[in-house]
């Protein structure tokens, strides 16, 4: 179900543009770091003058600690946090959990999720609202405003995620509502950023495309005043920035985006505090793709937008994210969260709104959605436990948490439609951006707020048993509605429980036996109802194997989701139907296979069905897989180290429309990349090409109807260079 989320504003919100700024903020940023590093690449602080008094022979102090496993070593992910809250093995876990390491993506130069999501079984791309918003289906459920995808554990109402400032990608696979809440029952998808560190270091990068794109990046990390010395503890900071532009590579259009993400860090023996800022200033083609021809999407129109250049999506992110942790002994702490994150756009859109095959001819409407602001706010407080009760180690976990979300659409504009668009021979310029908004439609507004009790907990009850249970109750509101003047179209409220539990079994040290069970809620809004919706729920019945050893970790998942009051939206009516089923079966694999080789591996199959009329759920491929392998080497008379690799991603045929009434081809579509490692002078150096696409397939990763079916990206080239310091 996709439903609308909204919020009123006190009025228009005025764009502050930070072009220039930004760019000017990268260079100071970047230019001294990169000519310190040219001219004194070992930097150490001068050693203090030589005293005269006579030397102390101190005592010697013997110091113990064990340091923390990295979350995932190369492409091989050690532990995930997404399932528990916690850094927990990923054999450990009674779920499937994928992972996707920054090493990958530095390899595949990832851009957007869907290039990270493309290494994930049972993932495929949905609607993502004319190529503006980060849109997923995972094992056959999810939309582009499920709010499925989450920051460092944190909804994210964002239209599009920047990878700028992350570290790597864990899938929680199945319901996860008992830690997230309102969530679809396919999963969540985490984006886990970097932290301040205590060791100064940093990157400069440039990068160039044959879509004649070109785009700067920086990110340097360090510590401030000395260590153990600020207010009784470490101080370190984190700047991260980017500014990239492109022509889009379709007929015409540009791509812009411009970030900066501060974050500081301190901590001592048993307190840390994490506070993070991002802001986003990006402009993006509105493109809905191209159409059916004759029953089938036409390859010839691969190019060819019946948008005009005005259609476009332009606006501001702002993210931020704090956490305070405290250890009151070895057994207990209490840690507490806050974020809040916004996104206000403005939509400029020409929609097709009817196609003669024959003709070529197109009616389309000048259309926008104006003064856009989708926002939310989360605090959750709780307390961790690590004990030991009747001879069996406990991880438990009780806490609170409250969330507001709110979105809101001002000036709503639908226009006439015009016929005489020869999609075939386009003339571009007859038609006009704007118009009169629609009192009717003007205004649209949702807000959900909830309020939940959460508590888990992790018992050894052997060395080989592990079982994991969990409940959590839910107090939510909602409240939708439309129009000049307002009218309100539904205002519910209720209270769930979701219970969720899971056992592991370690048969052999490498190999794993998992099962779970849980459920999922999330409350059916919409501003156009015919009565008050009663919210989707969710059951999954899950069991697998997992296996962790000689440098690769798999999953291998066995899966059936039930979802009951299903939201359908015909014309411009929403209401509840049946019920949808969801069965298949996933492997994920990741690791290195030899010393100079590593693979990161996926397949899946899903069979996702209207259990009311036995169609299949639209842009569900019942067939999904990859590989990417990477090759590590160094060459006789060259210095430094060269990585080679590539991979292929394949989809099968789906449905294109909830009515089954076409279906989208299914595609396969190979990368390749070169990179090689070395110094100039003493600073080290990363030279990469990508090339993806390599093949410059044709395809159409996800549908809409027969008006909206998006178009992959042709063939890429990428050429990225970074200076170390």
């Amino acid at each position: 179900m996709r439903f609308v989320k909204t919020s009123v504003p006190p009025g228009r919100f005025r764009r502050r543009g930070l072009r220039i700024p930004l760019s000017m903020l990268m260079y100071m940023a970047t230019a001294p770091a990169a000519m310190a590093a040219a001219a004194s690449p070992d930097v150490a602080s001068a050693p203090p003058a030589a005293s005269t008094a006579a030397p102390t022979e101190l005592p010697a102090v013997a110091v113990q600690a064990a340091a923390l496993a990295d979350p995932t070593a190369g492409y091989r992910p050690r532990t995930s946090e997404t399932a528990s809250g916690i850094a927990t093995k990923i054999s450990d876990i009674p779920q499937s959990v994928a992972v996707v390491s920054s090493s990958v993506m530095q390899d595949q130069q990832a851009r957007t999720l869907d290039d990270v999501l493309g290494n994930v079984s049972g993932i495929t791309q949905t609607n993502t609202l004319g190529g503006t918003r980060d849109a997923f289906i995972k094992r056959g459920f999810g939309s582009n405003d499920d709010g499925s995808i989450l920051v460092d554990g944190m909804r994210s109402p964002t239209l599009h995620n920047y990878l700028a400032t992350i570290d790597r990608v864990e899938v929680l696979k199945g319901p996860a509502s008992l830690l997230y809440g309102i969530q679809e029952p396919g999963g969540v998808i985490n984006l886990i950023t970097r932290k301040p560190e205590d060791t100064f270091h940093g990157s400069v990068s440039a990068n160039y495309t044959s879509h004649r794109g070109s785009g700067t990046s920086f990110d340097l990390t360090g510590p401030i005043g000395e260590a153990g010395q600020v207010a009784g503890g470490t101080l370190a900071f984190r700047l991260t920035g980017e500014y990239n532009t492109a022509r889009y590579w379709r007929s015409f259009g540009r791509q812009r985006d411009a970030l900066i993400a501060p974050s500081l860090s301190w901590h001592d023996a048993n307190t840390s505090i994490d506070v993070s800022y991002q802001y986003v200033d990006y402009t993006t083609p509105f493109d809905r793709g191209t159409v059916l021809v004759n029953g089938h999407p036409d390859d010839a129109l691969r190019y060819t937008r019946y948008e005009e250049a005005w259609a476009q999506n332009s606006g501001e992110q702002e993210t931020l994210r704090a956490k305070i942790e405290h250890r009151f002994s070895d057994e207990w702490r209490v840690r507490a969260t806050y974020g809040w994150s916004r996104d206000r756009y403005d939509q400029y859109i020409t929609r097709a709104t009817a196609f003669n095959s024959k003709t070529g001819i197109m009616s389309r409407s000048s259309d926008a959605n104006l003064q856009r602001n989708d926002s939310d706010e989360i605090a959750t407080v709780g307390v961790l436990g690590n004990l030991k009760l009747g001879g069996m180690r406990h991880e438990l976990y009780v806490g609170g948490e409250y969330e507001r979300q709110r979105s809101f659409r001002g000036d709503t504009i639908r226009g006439k439609a015009v016929s005489g668009f020869d999609l075939f021979d386009p003339v571009y310029g007859q038609l006009s951006p704007g118009g009169t908004p629609s009192a009717t439609q003007s205004d649209s507004l949702s807000k959900v707020h909830t309020y939940s009790v959460v508590t888990q907990d992790t018992v050894h009850l052997t060395d080989r048993l592990i079982a994991v249970g969990g409940l959590r109750w839910e107090n939510w509101q909602q409240l939708s509605g439309v129009g000049r003047p307002f009218v309100i179209a539904g205002h519910s409220h209720g209270q769930v429980w979701l219970p969720q539990f899971g056992l592991v079994y370690r048969l052999t040290p490498a190999l794993s036996a998992y099962a779970n069970f849980s459920k999922s809620f999330v409350p059916n809004v919409a501003t156009q109802v015919s009565e008050p919706l009663a919210p989707e729920r969710g059951r999954v019945y899950e069991t697998g194997l997992k296996f962790d050893a000689h440098g690769i970790t798999g999953t291998l998942a066995v899966y059936q989701i039930d979802k009951n009051n299903v939201a359908v939206t015909v014309g411009d009516t929403t209401e509840t139907v049946g019920s949808a089923r969801s069965c298949g079966i996933e492997l994920d694999v990741a690791g290195r296979v030899t010393q100079h080789v590593s693979v990161i591996g996926s397949y899946a199959y899903t069979n996702a069905t209207d259990r009311d009329n036995g169609t299949r759920l639209v842009n569900a491929a019942r067939h999904t897989g990859s590989v990417f392998a990477v090759y590590d080497t160094m060459l006789p008379y060259l210095p430094g180290q060269w990585r080679f690799g590539g991979g292929a991603r394949l989809v099968s045929k789906r449905p294109g429309d909830t009515a089954n009434s076409f279906t989208l081809p299914g595609y396969v579509v190979a990368d390749l990349f070169a990179a090689y490692d070395t110094k100039i002078g003493k600073i080290p150096t990363h030279v990469q090409l990508n090339v993806k696409n390599v093949f410059d397939k044709t395809y159409y990763p996800s549908s809409n109807s027969n008006l909206i079916i998006a178009v992959g990206e042709a063939r890429l080239v990428m050429l990225n260079t970074t200076f170390s310091f």
